[in-house]
């Protein structure tokens, strides 16, 4: 387990023109995960830690693969992500013919920011999958790449030892699921804890 230092990071969910200049829809590729499965384990994660979140969290679960950036017609800004570039990923994905792979969902963990199930990559899969987006496009990230999904954000600068000791008492499961697509997904940048909305999805054969 990570142990949070000090204290969590609380998340800002005010507008941030600075940082969207406007620009309405931020995307990223992903794996969804709408199986009852992980939707009841998300919800009895947000319940037990429900004191230190934000409310309401209304994105989905699922992994991150690859952060691209506020998707635009054509690139101006270094955090954009043209249309163009959109396009050549997918026909990426299509011709490479990814083969379905395996996942498997632990435990409860935390970054400073947000506290999240871990994932596991036994067979590769995601690693393949982000080489090839590495392979045109640079990721839009702040840090070394650690697949999980997200339950939720923190609401206040709580102390770590606490919120270190709730996450240790919660009884997870974990579960191995079977990942057969992949999809373009943005949010609305005025909403940091909105929902998604999927774009397009590349089925592997």
């Amino acid at each position: 387990m990570l142990h949070l230092n000090n204290k969590t990071i609380p998340s800002n969910t005010c507008d941030l023109p600075d940082w969207h200049h406007g620009r309405p829809d931020y995307s990223v590729w992903i794996i969804e995960l709408g199986g009852l499965e992980i939707f009841h384990a998300v919800q009895a994660v947000r319940e037990h830690l429900s004191e230190f979140l934000i409310q309401p969290y209304n994105r989905q679960p699922h992994i991150t693969i690859f952060v691209c950036g506020f998707l635009t017609d054509t690139a101006r800004y270094d955090d954009d992500y043209s249309v163009g570039q959109f396009e050549r990923h997918a026909r990426s994905l299509r011709e490479a013919a990814v083969k379905p792979f395996a996942v498997e969902i632990g435990g409860l963990n935390s970054f400073a920011s947000a506290p999240f199930l871990e994932v596991s990559d036994p067979e590769g899969g995601i690693e393949r999958l982000r080489a090839l987006f590495l392979t045109d496009g640079r990721e839009i990230s702040r840090g070394i790449y650690v697949p999980h999904v997200t339950v939720g954000l923190y609401a206040a600068a709580f102390p770590g030892s606490v919120v270190s000791e709730r996450i240790a008492a919660f009884p997870g499961k974990p579960c191995k699921l079977s990942v057969d697509r992949v999809t373009f997904a943005t949010y609305r940048a005025q909403e940091m804890a909105g929902s998604l909305t999927r774009r397009h999805v590349v089925v592997f054969p």
